[in-house]
């Protein structure tokens, strides 16, 4: 039985942007399961994502998930706690680039990008996010070519992930920051972050 038929009786989900990216997340992030890792979510809302996260990756007991949303919905915790993995979740409420800036650095095996809109917005989480990144890690970028008014008056989230994978997966002068694992120009761009720009890098001749 799918997770998408599975969820209505256990959870409170209202609508479902989710499921049907199940299997590319079954592919990078549940080999994660067993192991220790440490995940962040920007952009809960109902928790869909979040719920198969801690049913999929949080099998070990040290494993963990911080999850953040501009505001955290009630159905989000109820959520949370049908899991029965409530200890191994932190949850953050506020602007991602606030929140953000406090985490610890080179710290998370996979990140799911799903906040903001916003060309700035995004572009300022494709960044962070990256930071935050263990090298191996994999980032996951949700409604690439998302544009629907009158909700895009600040813009929209394809050009911000055009100029991050631009200058982190395919620089003119630097080595690559990123691989690019998988673009789904319906719906998501998944990389897989190779180098830490914090290190000195090659310059190619």
């Amino acid at each position: 039985m799918s997770y998408s038929a599975m969820s209505p009786d256990r959870y409170e989900f209202t609508e479902d942007w989710f499921s049907m990216r199940i299997p590319i997340f079954e592919k990078y992030v549940a080999p994660l399961a067993g192991f220790p890792c440490r995940l962040l979510e920007i952009g809960a809302y109902q928790g869909r994502a979040t719920t198969w996260l801690a049913d999929h990756a949080l099998s070990h007991p040290e494993a963990h998930l911080d999850a953040l949303d501009l505001h955290l919905k009630d159905e989000l915790k109820r959520n949370i706690d049908k899991t029965g993995r409530s200890r191994q979740i932190t949850l953050y409420e506020g602007r991602s680039r606030e929140v953000l800036k406090n985490l610890p650095l080179s710290a998370y095996d996979f990140i799911y990008v799903d906040g903001s809109h916003s060309t700035i917005d995004v572009l300022e989480d494709a960044v962070l996010a990256f930071r935050l990144a263990k090298i191996g890690a994999i980032i996951a970028f949700d409604d690439y070519p998302w544009d629907e008014p009158p909700w895009n008056g600040y813009g929209v989230p394809k050009p911000a992930l055009d100029v991050f994978l631009a200058h982190y997966a395919h620089p003119v002068r630097y080595e690559r920051l990123v691989e690019v694992l998988k673009i789904e120009t319906d719906w998501q761009v998944w990389v897989r972050k190779l180098a830490d720009d914090r290190n000195p890098l090659v310059v190619k001749p």
